[in-house]
């Protein structure tokens, strides 16, 4: 009985990072991208042009990505829905 919890427990705790952590770094991406693009600004220096670059590439893949669950999650809702 407690290992049924338990890898029901791990179960819960792998989906969550599954679906999550594409948002979260989202969030943490963009983040960084608008810090060095304003430190980019103000001090035109290179190493924070590269890194907004960078944190701009990712961020712009991990809302691909949020976008893509998007689409699963409205594609299991009418798959259910036409059940």
């Amino acid at each position: 009985m407690s290992t049924y919890n338990i890898e029901r427990f791990l179960s819960n705790i792998g989906n969550l990072a599954i679906w999550a952590a594409p948002v979260v770094l989202f969030i943490v991406f963009l983040v960084l991208f608008i810090v060095n693009l304003r430190k980019f600004k103000k001090e035109r220096a290179k190493p924070f042009k590269v890194k907004a670059i960078v944190f701009g590439c990712l961020s712009g893949y991990f809302l691909l990505t949020v976008a893509g669950e998007i689409c699963l999650m409205l594609f299991l809702a009418a798959a259910v829905a036409h059940m």
